[in-house]
């Protein structure tokens, strides 16, 4: 469908056309603008022989307003022409920037779709091969230095893991018989109370002779 729509032209001839696309666009722009300007000066011109015709019109001068009312429809059909140029050329430009953007969208789409041809021949299913057992052959490099750095050399490699397991196992049977012998607090406490007692008594009856001794100096 189109193939049928867009002529087969060489390569020169559309980068020709895409670069005069940006000119065409300002001529047709200047001409609008200049357009514009021309009708809006007529429009002027055409009210200003309303109101021409308006004074002669108050002054009995028929013939006169009469010929500013000509002149105001000239102008009237002047203004009507300049109309349906600038719609052409609206037109035209409607055209022509959609045409710019067509081809801007055709380019943006070649040079992608170049872009990733050239990465792909710049790929090799043989280099993708070769790196990936590159990487492999590292890792597993790396595994080995690992291990030979994790293995005990020296005074360690001569320890015997059963035996150092079964002094574990004696030192944790140890601690469960130390955890389960009975506390001797009791007794303790039992013999500390009758002294606490002792002592309690002993403080009252000084401070009992104390008080009989105070008592008996004052008596005399």
């Amino acid at each position: 469908m189109l193939k049928k729509l867009l002529p087969k032209t060489k390569s020169k001839k559309k980068k020709d056309a895409a670069s005069s696309a940006i000119p065409t666009l300002d001529r047709l722009h200047e001409t609008l603008e200049m357009l514009e300007k021309k009708e809006c000066f007529l429009q002027k011109k055409c009210s200003a022989e309303i109101e021409k015709a308006k004074d002669y019109t108050k002054s009995k001068n028929k013939n006169a307003a009469i010929q500013c009312l000509k002149k105001k429809k000239l102008y009237e059909t002047q203004i009507e022409q300049l109309s349906n140029f600038q719609l052409r050329v609206h037109d035209q430009i409607i055209m022509l920037e959609s045409a710019k953007a067509t081809t801007d969208t055709v380019d943006a789409l070649r040079s992608g779709s170049s872009a990733v041809k050239a990465i792909q021949q710049s790929l090799y299913i043989d280099d993708i091969e070769n790196a990936i057992d590159a990487a492999n052959e590292q890792t597993e490099n790396m595994r080995q230095i690992q291990e030979a750095l994790a293995t005990p050399v020296g005074a360690s490699a001569d320890f015997d893991e059963d035996e150092l397991e079964a002094e574990l196992e004696d030192l944790e049977e140890e601690e469960l018989e130390e955890e389960e012998l009975p506390a001797p607090p009791a007794r303790i406490s039992a013999h500390v109370e009758p002294l606490a007692k002792q002592t309690s008594s002993s403080m009252q009856s000084s401070d009992l002779s104390e008080l009989t001794k105070l008592q008996a100096e004052m008596a005399l």
